[in-house]
């Protein structure tokens, strides 16, 4: 008559599993794996003496495991610390996006998930839903899955710190994507740089049709996406008047379109219905969402000649600016198909603990009507 298995109640938890009770259980791997689970991150380095701490493993036992480990390449030793591998397990990334009804977010996300799946990568993916709450939310989520490393696209200045130090504290790196973060590596277009480009092409439509006079340029921002994506409409200023001079007898309006599009094109409406003077207008969005609205703004008013630039470069746009009736002449593309591969790349030697530089700017450039109608006509 066989003996059943009999199993070890710890506390109020689970049976604990033992040689007694289960004839294929092979404790120096139960054990092992007792050990490499001890490790918070791959980032925590731990003295033997930590090891026996935390998992309550004699001395000698713990030793020859990490000896061995260390031997076959799972651990790697400094001194009298151990840590982690990166290279000796499939590496998991975590991925806040900013939004799944912005078509740029979209765009990044699906060249992420190819990507990672072409690099043998583990991504898990977040909705940050353009919401500082829930990007919040979305942090403490990944921090506990710990991931290897957290790729973040979020709107919010204000909740950038907070973020940052969720990941710090569970010692996971962070990389901001599109909208940089204190304390992170940088992956995305030189904010200031690609606003110059839209302003150079704002000035050059007005020199070429108004003889480089406008009467109006309207900014369209996102205060609270912070300083340095605002960069852009610096630059988009500095761009135009790179083109056509100073701007001292043009009436230049600031207006807090959130980076949405509803938002810009009730607050365009409403500029374009104070300003009916104004004939000759310039209009820079932030983003795509922002010039599409105020583009829909300009054709509810009848606006007189008005040119408008976003940037993002999404599908969406593509589409208003092919119109040959929208004043949406183009956008300042950010290549969103290019950024799965190349922030891979970007992101992987930080996430194995190598040296990697804290900014990758991508390549952005300004694409038109005429350019569209050629790849359209193709």
């Amino acid at each position: 008559m066989s003996r059943l298995p009999t199993e070890r109640q710890s506390g109020n938890g689970p049976a604990e599993v033992t040689r007694e009770s289960d004839k294929y259980w092979v404790p120096i791997v139960a054990k092992t794996i007792d050990l490499l689970d001890c490790f918070a991150s791959e980032l925590e380095a731990l003295t033997l003496e930590e090891v026996v701490q935390r998992t309550r493993l004699p001395h000698t036992t713990a030793y020859r495991i990490l000896h061995t480990l260390t031997c076959r390449g799972y651990l790697q030793q400094s001194g009298r610390k151990y840590r982690l591998n990166r290279a000796r397990h499939r590496l998991k990334l975590g991925f806040a996006n900013l939004c799944q009804q912005v078509s740029l977010a979209v765009e990044i996300q699906n060249s992420l998930e190819k990507a990672a799946a072409a690099a043998a990568v583990d991504l898990l993916v977040w909705d940050n839903d353009r919401d500082a709450d829930t990007a919040i939310r979305n942090a403490e989520a990944m921090a506990r899955e710990k991931v290897d490393i957290a790729i973040e696209f979020q709107l919010f200045e204000h909740v950038a710190p907070v973020i940052a130090d969720v990941f710090s504290r569970a010692r996971i790196p962070l990389v901001s994507l599109v909208n940089p973060h204190h304390g992170s590596a940088y992956f995305g277009v030189d904010n200031y740089r690609a606003g110059f480009s839209a302003g150079r092409a704002l000035g050059e439509y007005a020199a070429r049709h108004w003889r480089g006079r406008p009467d109006m340029v309207i900014l369209l921002e996102s205060p609270r996406a912070g300083r340095t994506v605002q960069s852009r409409l610096v630059g988009v200023l500095r761009g135009i008047e790179e083109r056509l001079g100073p701007l001292t007898q043009v009436r230049i309006e600031h207006l807090d379109g959130g980076g949405a599009r509803a938002v810009s094109r009730e607050a365009v409406d409403a500029l374009f219905r104070r300003a009916r003077r104004a004939r000759k207008v310039l209009i820079a969005g932030i983003n795509d969402e922002s010039a599409i609205g105020a583009t829909e703004a300009a054709h509810e008013n009848r606006a007189g000649d008005t040119a408008i630039i976003g940037h993002g470069g999404s599908a969406e746009i593509r589409e208003v600016i092919l119109d040959p009736k929208t004043p949406c002449i183009g956008t300042i593309s950010f290549h969103a198909e290019l950024y799965g591969p190349e922030l891979l790349k970007f992101a992987l030697p930080i996430a194995q603990g190598r040296s990697a530089s804290p900014v990758h700017y991508v390549a952005h450039e300004f694409i038109g009507k005429n350019f569209l109608a050629k790849v359209a006509a193709r």
